[in-house]
């Protein structure tokens, strides 16, 4: 594979950062949609902007401020709404029923992002509640945003955002990405806390995961058919990892079918200790990319085994994001992500940034196809994160185009001073 690179966007120098990402506003055409999200703290969005394009990002139309780019007040309470989380949706096209779908979350703060961050930080307390999202434009051009259920609750309230039948029922944090099967079905994730999870389970969280149930999470695959008017859900088992083998659970999966009809699975895992979750993971534990798959069509999963190449060798990555995605050119599935050796810590380091093509039998990693993005350069801090990344497939190239915004990058600056680079990936 081909990799271009060019500088998008020079760092600021009042402590925010860029995040921009593209998508195409239907199914099929070249309108886009351009954001761009600033950033001066983690988890959160500062400002938000949009801008459209007709022909493929040819020309551009002025900037736009989001209207739900940045979060919600209601009184005390906090909510960054599904329609405002543009930075990570992959849309895919229901070719049966018409539908333009994609992936969104929601997540409502009690008394406000900083107070709820800062408890969650300090003594591991959840001042704040993720809820899984459909955003769905039908070919009428109407469009609708559907909470994903996997038990009985209430929709979100703005007269009562807190109330315990939304804030504490089908809380997860969401997948990646959608998959749309060719009868018109999607399969997409959602991430429940593992006490949540075990308890659907009926598994024993004090064995499994003692430390942070409530914080950490598992997997579920939820199955999505359209009846008309909405999609109605029917969730897998759920799946969970021991705090033994990942101190933070099941992180950031992401879900591809292969050819063989297997279900996958991937998820960032990670190997840091903390003593106020106390964490069992033994000092020294490796850091792995996770998989665990289905033959069942998404009903039940294997148990979380770490990720692997053809060649046998293991997956080491430190605890990021990753997708799974297919060409649209070629119908070849490829999967993105940092591939580190096994000297993982935690979170780092988040570099090279890596692209492989996915075996469609096993749905392990060819390990011939790895093709480095990038990487840490001379210049730059060790603590780079090459993991900030949004991508779209290019309808008219086949190309694949990425944003990554480099957070760390300079030595003895502010994490959030970065510059934001373009690549375009040819795929083979």
């Amino acid at each position: 594979m081909k990799v271009e690179a060019k500088l998008y966007r020079d760092a600021r120098d009042d402590g925010m950062s860029e995040w921009f990402s593209r998508c195409y506003t239907a199914g099929d055409g070249l309108a886009m949609t351009e954001q761009k999200r600033l950033q001066s703290e983690s988890d959160y969005t500062n400002g938000s902007y949009y801008r459209t394009s007709p022909d493929n990002g040819r020309t551009w139309g002025e900037w736009i401020p989001a209207e739900k780019g940045t979060a919600q007040v209601f009184g005390d309470h906090e909510r960054e709404a599904p329609e405002s989380d543009r930075s990570e949706m992959n849309f895919v096209l229901d070719s049966v029923h018409g539908n333009y779908v994609g992936l969104a979350m929601d997540r409502v703060y009690k008394n406000g992002h900083e107070a709820a961050y800062r408890a969650f930080w300090s003594s591991g307390e959840v001042g704040f509640s993720d809820h899984t999202y459909l955003l769905v434009r039908r070919p009428d051009g109407t469009s609708f945003s559907q909470l994903v259920k996997y038990e009985e609750g209430d929709d979100f309230d703005p007269d009562d955002p807190v109330a315990p039948g939304y804030f504490d029922r089908n809380k997860s944090y969401r997948g990646m990405n959608l998959v749309a099967e060719e009868n018109g079905d999607l399969i997409l994730l959602v991430c429940p806390p593992v006490r949540k999870c075990c308890e659907i389970a009926g598994l024993d969280v004090e064995s499994v995961f003692p430390s942070a149930p409530d914080i950490m999470h598992g997997v579920m695959a939820v199955r999505a058919e359209w009846d008309g008017e909405k999609y109605r859900f029917t969730p897998s088992r759920p799946v969970v990892i021991s705090d033994r083998l990942s101190s933070r659970g099941v992180d950031e999966a992401t879900v591809a079918k292969l050819a063989s009809g297997r279900i996958l699975i991937v998820f960032r895992g990670s190997n840091v200790r903390s003593e106020n979750w106390h964490t069992r993971i033994e000092p020294g534990a490796p850091g792995f990319k996770w998989y665990c798959f289905s033959d069942d069509g998404g009903l039940t999963f294997s148990e979380p085994a770490p990720w692997r190449f053809d060649d046998g060798e293991a997956v080491y990555s430190s605890a990021s994001i990753s997708y799974l995605f297919r060409g649209e050119k070629n119908g070849k599935l490829y999967w993105i992500g940092n591939v580190t050796d096994h000297r993982v810590s935690g979170n780092f380091p988040r570099w090279p940034l890596c692209i492989a093509r996915v075996d469609e039998t096993w749905g392990t990693l060819k390990k011939d196809t790895l093709t480095v993005i990038d990487t840490v350069r001379p210049e730059e801090s060790r603590q780079v994160q090459l993991s900030n990344f949004s991508f779209w497939q290019n309808r008219e190239t086949g190309k694949l185009e990425l944003f990554v915004t480099k957070i760390g990058q300079f030595p003895d600056e502010t994490v959030w001073k970065s510059e934001v680079w373009h690549y375009t990936v040819t795929l083979e």
